[in-house]
């Protein structure tokens, strides 16, 4: 009864509240952006979970009437379902949220099984301002919070799609490879190409996909590599969202990998992640989901991303910034006679945004006044 299941974790006093100033720091910058918070329920319907999720994955249980219920392993599933059923109509779509999400996944270093995410979504918009926006509110979110030294690395499901469309592979085969390509091990993809017997174009472009990493000429690269009208199109399109990015003074931030790919399968467009130097996982993720409102019955474009908070606090850590002011703490003590008077001051000092904590004089003797900015003593 005194140890934690895995993945999950007790918050204590310092560390709440610096979780706490960040998230108000993130809603903050999305509201300033024209989103508007949402906040749907913490679990639902395993089903309507289940057709992006792993089962095994989902944290599930049954009602009193023996539905299969799952509590919420991502957000953007959920606001996919509400602007299919009660949103409808009033495009542009700006919402943002601060939630926490579940997955059964196998616990490690930044990556829990209950986490909060804090994100947004531009729903009814399938043009490159409206993902270069995306991709502006997440780095002032991270910028909000002091974190410095940090990178967003653009990609594009389009590339990965097109290494596996006609090479006849498993699902298990794809996933095999998809593991590579997100670890760069280029010699593994190079034993995958030989064991499969991949040949011709199709072996040059999945070898030189993961080497696709890196400022602006990667873009330059893969044109020369792939000249395909689809792929063409696709380069195209990241060099536009690039060109706004510049305009909004987000160059510095921006690298590209068009070897990217995410787990989630609902990605159909440009995806990205943000990193911080030193730290090896991504502290945001997002992307193009066009397809995903469909699965709830309506086809509408739609593009979001989301901050893990625990792995913002991580950053920070990281970085030894220090992300909370510190309050002035004030202790008054009292004689039993003076309590009233006493009340009325430490509420005009709380008004004035300071702690205030009141003990008579007996219990102020078993008080720390060191931990105290400020000592007033009504006696007499």
């Amino acid at each position: 009864m005194i140890y934690l299941p895995d993945g999950v974790q007790d918050f204590l006093p310092e560390e709440y509240r610096v979780k706490r100033k960040i998230e108000e720091k993130f809603r903050e910058v999305f509201i300033k952006f024209g989103y508007q918070e949402i906040m749907p329920p913490t679990f639902e319907y395993s089903d309507n979970f289940s057709v992006l999720f792993d089962e095994n994955n989902l944290y599930r249980f049954f009602d009193k009437k023996g539905n299969i219920l799952a509590l919420r392993p991502d957000v953007t599933t959920q606001i996919a379902r509400i602007v299919s059923t009660k949103l409808k109509g009033s495009f542009p779509l700006k919402l943002c949220y601060v939630a926490n999400v579940y997955r059964y996944d196998d616990p490690q270093v930044g990556k829990m099984r209950e986490f909060t995410q804090a994100g947004i979504e531009l729903i009814g918009t399938n043009h490159e301002e409206s993902d270069a926006e995306i991709i502006t509110v997440a780095i002032e979110a991270l910028k909000s919070i002091g974190i410095e030294d940090f990178k967003v690395d653009v990609g594009q499901v389009e590339f990965f799609k097109r290494v596996v469309e006609d090479l006849e592979l498993q699902n298990e085969e794809i996933n095999l490879l998809r593991e590579f390509l997100q670890q760069k091990n280029q010699s593994a993809i190079e034993e995958f190409i030989n064991d499969k017997g991949i040949r011709g174009k199709k072996a040059k472009f999945l070898s030189e996909l993961p080497l696709l990493f890196g400022g602006e000429e990667v873009l330059k690269r893969a044109k020369e590599l792939y000249d395909t009208p689809k792929l063409g199109e696709t380069i195209d399109y990241l060099e536009r969202v690039y060109r706004i990015l510049k305009d909004f003074g987000m160059e510095e931030y921006i690298s590209f990998d068009l070897g990217m790919v995410q787990n989630l399968n609902y990605y159909t467009g440009i995806i990205f992640r943000c990193f911080v130097k030193g730290i090896g996982y991504a502290i945001c993720t997002g992307g193009r989901y066009d397809g995903l409102l469909g699965i709830f019955g309506e086809h509408i474009p739609a593009t979001g991303f989301a901050i893990s908070v625990e792995r913002s606090m991580l950053a920070l850590q990281k970085q030894k910034k220090d992300i909370v002011d510190k309050s002035w703490r004030v202790l008054i003590k009292y004689k039993e006679n003076l309590r009233s008077n006493a009340y009325k001051k430490a509420t005009f000092l709380r008004d004035e945004g300071k702690i205030v904590e009141m003990y008579s004089y007996e219990k102020a003797k078993h008080v720390d006044e060191n931990s105290f900015d400020e000592i007033i003593d009504m006696g007499e």
